[in-house]
């Protein structure tokens, strides 16, 4: 079974010290259109929400289907619109951001086609207030020449979502440097700069980097050689609009992995986990995942690494490796940090004692820990959280948690085996929270649902969550209230 630690931990946050009871209402059921379908959820507000639904990475070239409906602060359904991303040529556009504002949605989709010669970045925006769609507007776009040499792009937003950062890869030259383009949009698709580079790197068909925009605007790029090397190096390139400026970042037993931008009272921060190069070499593609040794943070004001901590000899790291981080927080003095395995694999399916041709996709989640840190980047203390846990196809829905901050202590939801768990951290306030319970099926009893993690929403200001629940073939809307 998941081991899940439900104890409640004492830090330096402010606590009440009170008995607070959670509330749970459900909705009827619903059935998706597909089991492919991914949802989540939008607006949220003590009237109601919207969820945003679509198909996910599903390889149809003609047409990509977005479904928003409206309920009310009693679950139920109002109206419903839909729009489809932009076609180049006959290829439909790929998603790649969701952008939630106040009081909107900016769609950010790629496309490219060999007959028209281009490769662009869309935007289409979404207005809550008059339930419809802009028509699409391209934020980005270079030439190729065919899909084996078509470039990629990244995309970033900024901590505070006013800034939107799109970087190109240009197409992979022979003998060549590598080329990129820079675009920096605001937030209501004016663009700020845009900056074309020659990097002195060579040119390839795929790189190991990250971008990050932070909320002035300036992009960094964390460029990685040899990454599955004991000589791994990575560098912070930095992108203004007029030049671009480079800076050491590994040094000896500090080897960045994956991490976040964060804004630390107004500094820009990099925080994650590290490699400190004395184990075996990283190993590409390892089912049990790359080493991680550690987490830090660094100030890309001061150009500092603050913090750097090893795993503590208390717990048991010899399974948190390719560490991702799942939420970053900035709470008054605090820098709470969530890490979290996380794998991807396939095999063929198989029917009887033969394998076929179609693939299962297999999604690992876990084992996971909590970091934390004051915003000097001293260690506060490292708690585990979850076991391993795998999930097939589109169960990776279940896969995964969400942490929210509320009522003075970081509650996190999550799912065992069984049904869906939730616990309570860096708080002395104890909890009492009423399950949602349901009936599967006509004729049978209770249960505990599973929940989506990734469809938690809370509500600015009011002592609402929402968030999707799910049983077999079954869904359930469903508000917390205090």
């Amino acid at each position: 079974m998941k081991k899940i630690l439900f104890a409640i931990i004492t830090c330096s946050l402010v606590s009440l010290g009170y008995a607070q009871e959670f509330k749970t209402e459900i909705s009827s059921y619903f059935n998706k259109e597909s089991e492919k379908d991914v949802y989540k959820i939008v607006f949220p507000s003590a009237y109601g929400f919207m969820t945003l639904h679509h198909l996910d990475n599903v390889m149809m070239d003609n047409t990509k289907t977005m479904v928003l409906t409206k309920y009310d602060q009693s679950m139920q359904a109002v109206e419903t619109n839909s729009f489809n991303l932009p076609k180049l040529g006959l290829r439909a556009s790929d998603l790649q951001n969701v952008i939630e504002l106040e009081d909107q949605l900016i769609f950010l989709s790629t496309v490219m086609d060999k007959k028209s010669g281009k490769h662009d970045v869309n935007a289409q925006v979404f207005s809550e207030k008059d339930n419809s769609v802009s028509d699409n507007k391209i934020i980005a776009s270079f030439a190729i020449d065919g899909y084996s040499k078509s470039g990629f792009y990244q995309i970033a937003i900024s901590p505070d979502q006013t800034k939107i950062a799109i970087v190109a890869n240009l197409p992979f030259e022979k003998k060549a440097q590598e080329k990129v383009k820079v675009w920096v949009y605001d937030n209501q698709l004016n663009l700020l700069w845009e900056q074309s580079e020659t990097l002195s790197y060579e040119s390839e068909r795929a790189y190991q980097e990250e971008i990050f925009v932070q909320n002035s605007g300036v992009v960094v790029m964390n460029k990685v050689s040899d990454a599955f090397k004991k000589s791994r190096k990575s560098e912070l390139l930095a992108f203004n609009g007029n030049s671009v400026e480079t800076q050491a970042f590994s040094s000896a037993g500090f080897f960045p992995m994956e991490m976040k931008l964060i804004n630390v009272h107004g500094k820009s921060m990099l925080t994650g986990f590290f490699w400190n190069g004395k184990s075996s070499v990283i190993r590409i593609n390892s089912k049990e995942g790359n080493d991680n040794d550690g987490a830090f943070l660094y100030d890309l004001v001061e150009h500092s690494l603050i913090g750097i901590h090893e795993w503590s000899n208390t717990i048991d790291a010899k399974d948190l490796k390719s560490l991702h981080v799942v939420d970053a927080k900035v709470i008054d003095d605090d820098i709470i940090i969530i890490g979290e395995k996380q794998l991807q694999d396939s095999e063929f399916k198989k029917s009887g004692n033969s394998m076929t041709t179609e693939l299962d996709y297999i999604y690992t989640y876990g084992s996971s820990i909590i970091v934390n840190f004051d915003t000097k980047g001293t260690l506060k203390g490292f708690t585990p959280l979850f076991n391993s846990q795998q999930y097939k196809n589109h169960n990776k829905e279940k896969g995964s948690l969400s942490a929210v901050h509320l009522e003075n202590g970081l509650r996190i939801f999550s799912n065992n085996y069984s049904h869906m768990t939730f616990s309570s951290f860096f708080t002395s306030n104890e909890a009492s929270f009423n399950f949602p319970r349901i009936i599967p099926f006509e004729h049978g009893t209770s249960t505990i649902p599973f929940i989506l993690p990734q469809t938690v929403k809370a509500v600015k200001n009011y002592g609402i969550v929402y968030y999707i629940t799910n049983y077999r073939d079954r869904y359930w809307l469903n508000k917390m209230t205090w």
